[in-house]
């Protein structure tokens, strides 16, 4: 059985591998492509399928968000509580387009995120803080872990 913690543990290995367009692997993630590797890292399926699944391919730089939503609502379990190891949709440039996996942050009591961030150019892990909280659309919930 997979846990809130497996699945943590397995996006923090991916810190620090440069941000990449539509990566899928270690020589290159973006935010769809951390939860991807993540899950799949956990041997985690969507609806039974493999986890390629849910995956969005050939985006262009602004994804079609409208699809993204369709797919997380589809495959993902909508949540209005956040808690380690869900799957933040955030808001960027006005549009739901980014996505976070929640961490526990080593302050007490304080949610983290790890995520494929352009503008840092890597996987980076830090604060859930006000700004990230009130860019969020939605919370979901990986199915194996409701």
């Amino acid at each position: 059985m997979v846990t809130e913690s497996d699945v943590v543990s397995a996006a923090r290995k991916f810190l620090g591998v440069k941000f990449a367009h539509q990566g899928r692997s270690v020589a290159g993630l973006d935010c769809l492509g951390l939860l991807l590797v993540s899950a799949a890292e956990e041997g985690l399926t969507f609806d039974g399928s493999h986890i390629s699944t849910i995956d969005v391919p050939n985006y262009p730089t602004r994804p079609d968000t409208v699809f993204l939503c369709t797919q997380l609502e589809r495959f993902l379990v909508r949540v209005n509580d956040a808690r380690m190891a869900d799957v933040a949709l955030l808001e960027i440039d006005g549009a739901p387009q980014h996505l976070a996996i929640l961490s526990d942050y080593p302050a007490a009591g304080e949610l983290g995120m790890i995520h494929a961030y352009a503008v840092s150019r890597k996987v980076v892990e830090h604060r859930y803080d006000e700004h990230w909280q009130k860019a969020t659309r939605q919370i979901y919930r990986l199915p194996q872990l409701v």
